[in-house]
């Protein structure tokens, strides 16, 4: 009798066990999924800025558009590293090679950085790797990426608040750890579709022989 009672009491433990283990595992899926189908909830903004404030200028740009924006210059500077998303260059901070899936512009402390295109600031965070960063999202599903920027922030740019092309957004910095080698530049990073793309072919940098027209023309008019 007593090997009887013995064995119906691990049948019933064994039975709560799983009974909890399953409870636990509902649970766990549960939470999992509630937390994808809310992914706004899980944003966190560290930029110090409060998200939407009273006096954010929201919905302003149409940034469901298919049709892609022409795209301003984010500053003026030469590219002093190009885009490679698959042949690796060579990393002066890090001293090794590796993928770059922007583009660097060399340009001084403290310049000021525009918004390349109408749109809405998705995103204002400080990255461990790449520094003080801002997103934008503009029509055809583009989104702008700006780093190394300045830890300061311009007032009002925060995350929901729309901004129009030229908008200054911030200034270039020394805040990003993984290209600190480098001399003073804009990470300029372009998504389209999710996909980051090559910035050079959707922004219009001037060639030496435009900056020669430019030259020619001012020359002439110093001498009228």
């Amino acid at each position: 009798m007593e090997e009887n009672e013995n064995k119906r009491n691990t049948r019933i433990f064994y039975l709560t066990l799983a009974v909890v283990m399953t409870v636990v595992i509902v649970l766990v899926i549960a939470t999992s999924v509630a937390r994808r189908s809310n992914p706004d909830e899980n944003m966190t903004d560290t930029s110090g800025n409060s998200q939407l404030g009273s006096d954010t200028n929201t919905g302003t740009n149409d940034t469901n558009s298919d049709t892609l924006p022409t795209f301003l210059l984010p500053l003026e500077g030469e590219i002093s590293m190009d885009y490679s998303d698959s042949v690796p260059v060579f990393s002066q901070t890090m001293n090794d090679y590796r993928t770059h899936i922007g583009i660097d512009i060399g340009a001084e402390l403290g310049q000021e950085v525009i918004a390349v295109a109408d749109g809405v600031v998705t995103n204002v965070w400080d990255d461990p790797f790449m520094g003080t960063c801002i997103s934008i999202e503009h029509s055809g599903n583009a989104v702008s990426i700006y780093k190394n920027l300045d830890p300061v922030v311009y007032d009002g740019i925060v995350i929901g608040s729309s901004v129009k092309a030229g908008d200054i957004i911030g200034a270039v910095g020394e805040s990003a750890p993984n290209e600190i080698a480098e001399e003073p530049h804009l990470h300029y990073e372009l998504k389209i579709g999710d996909k980051h793309v090559d910035p050079k072919e959707h922004l219009k940098f001037p060639t030496k022989d435009t900056e020669s027209d430019n030259k020619t023309e001012e020359n002439t008019d110093s001498k009228q």
